[in-house]
This record gives structure tokens, sequence and C-alpha cells, in this order.
């Protein structure tokens, strides 16, 4: 068995700051649950304000998929990253801090894309409010000419995640339509992909499962959170939906339930989801009990939240 993590590779600059009300850019609104795409030529006085308001806490190999990944392979089952790292100190880095996950699939050129990310500090057991700020770099270059199919048809289950450009989610398209029916499909399509609209819908179609957040689940389907579910599971077998600090539910056309999270100081809400992606996936293909899966993933992303990184990530993944 081999899961595929196909999604943008970023590196992740994790900050603390006071109070994110304050931290405001002439250019463009970073407010408080909002997730941007800055350009190049706003990044300077955007870089200024982190240096004169925030305190870098950790830098840490990013992107959803290959978080996501990285879950997958503490459970003993081969993984294979697919996506773009630049062709600099940065990408060396980044490679340097993969596990046991396969780099055969990583194209390298240009500039490797970073994630800014702003934690509020918190003294309570709520989340702390958070900000991400993504330069997409490379990644946004990956064009249907990069897939190799032959490799990827050797893979057991693609699991998806966002890119910023129109040709990267083509080439995912492309992907979905030579693998569909040979091997297991998963998208956590995050808000980048939830804004899309129609493609989004088409490349949604077909999938074994969908991991999202309500609000995400809202943007592609409509306001209504029933309606939304009753119309995404015309197109996919299983949704998970992510509900932060409240835990996570599973629905299907047969059943659906509600596992609860325990409540947790969190330091890090980074990455989170992406460990409730990676450790139900895991146990799902390894045959358990969907119930328990996501209870041992609800656990799982609870953990991750007490530190920076993946650093905070489980190394073992907890029984229900």
């Amino acid at each position: 068995m081999t899961v595929c993590g196909f999604g943008a590779l970023n590196l992740d600059f994790i900050y603390e700051v006071e109070d994110l009300r304050f931290f405001k850019c002439k250019d463009f609104e970073l407010n408080p649950g909002s997730e941007i795409v800055i350009e190049e030529k706003f990044l300077g006085n955007f870089l200024e304000k982190l240096t004169r308001f925030c305190v870098l806490k950790k830098i840490s190999p990013g992107g959803s998929a290959s978080n996501a990944c990285y879950m997958i392979s503490l459970m003993g089952i081969d993984t294979l990253l697919f996506g773009v790292l630049g062709l600099d100190r940065e990408g060396e880095f980044y490679l340097s801090k993969i596990g046991n996950e396969s780099k055969e699939g990583i194209i390298r050129r240009g500039k490797t894309g970073f994630t800014y990310i702003l934690n509020e500090r918190s003294n309570s057991l709520d989340s702390p409010d958070r900000a991400i700020a993504l330069v997409p770099n490379s990644n946004s270059d990956l064009k249907i000419t990069d897939i190799d199919i032959s490799k990827l048809s050797k893979c057991s289950w693609i699991h998806m995640s966002s890119f910023v450009s129109d040709s990267a989610m083509e080439a995912q398209l492309y992907v979905k339509e030579k693998i569909m029916g040979k091997a297991g499909l998963s998208l956590d399509p995050g808000e980048i992909y939830a804004r899309k609209g129609q493609k989004t819908l088409d490349l949604i179609e077909g999938m074994d499962i969908l991991f999202c957040s309500e609000k995400e689940l809202c943007m592609l389907f409509g306001s209504d959170v029933e309606l939304s579910l009753a119309k995404a599971l015309k197109l996919v077998k299983i949704v998970i939906v992510k509900k932060g600090k409240e835990g996570a539910s599973f629905y299907s056309r047969e059943e659906s339930y509600h596992v609860k999270a325990e409540k947790i100081r969190a330091v890090d809400t980074t990455g989170a989801g992406d460990v409730l992606d990676g450790v139900f996936l895991g146990l799902y293909l390894m045959g358990q009990d969907p119930r328990i899966a996501l209870k041992r993933a609800v656990i799982a992303a609870s953990e991750s939240t007490k530190g920076y990184g993946r650093d905070s990530y489980p190394q073992e993944i907890p029984e229900a």
C-alpha cells in the first residue's frame, strides 16, 4: 500500500502575536480566521510588520497533504509526496525535515512556497485566533505536463489538498480522471479551493472522502449545513466535517455520528486538521472501524496543538 500526498509544499513560518487586530498592512487585511494569498510586491511591508510585532516560534515543513502523509508514514504505510519545492536553501531545509515519506515525486525548480502563520497569544482553553498568509511561489507553476501518471498509478490512494493556481488544479483534475477506479481518492480543499466554486466541485465529484470544515462545506454547497451535506454526499462516499475544539463528524449515505474533542490549552492549531486527515485515512486504510478511527484522529489532532509545527505531532497514534 502506498499513499500519495498531492498538494502545495510550503515552508511554514509560525509566529506568535499579542493581538491580531493590531497587525495591519496598508495593502491588504489579515484578520483573525482569515487565509490570504500575498503578492510578491507586498511582501516587504508584510515582513517588516512581522519583525516589529511578532515572535518567530518555529519553522516547519508544511502543506496540508504533506502534513497528512507525515502522519500516515508514522503508521508504517508507504507514502509519496508529489508537489514542487524551490531550488533554494528553503527547499533543502524542507527536504532535510522530511521523515519516511518518499521524495521521488517532488519537483525542484524556482522558489519554495512560504506560509506565514500568526497565532494570537492565549492563556485560555479556547483555541487561539489565527491568520494565515500564503506566498505560493513555484507551487503555482505546476502543470499537467509535470504529471508522471505511471508513477502515480502505482499508488493505492491519492490524498489531495489545495494549490493557488488554476493550472495546478487542472493537473489534479487530470490525475483524478486517470486514477479514478484504480485507486482511492480524497480531498481537503481548505478555504483556497472552497472559494473556487464549480472547479472545486468538479474535483470533488467521485472522491471517496471529502475532509472539510463547516465553513468550507457551506462555501462550496450553500449556507445551510444540512442541505450542503446532502449535496456533498451526492458527489462523494464519505464527508468528514472538522469542527476544531468541538471535534469532528462522520457522514455517509448510511450513517452519521459525532466525536467530541477533549478541552485542551492549544498553543498552535496549525496542521491539526491535517493530522486528523492523516490519522483517519491511515487507520481507515488499515481496516479499522471508521468510528474508532475518527475518535483516534480527533485525539491526535488535539495533541498536535500543544506545541509548534510538526515537532508537536504525536509520534504514536493514540488509542481511543
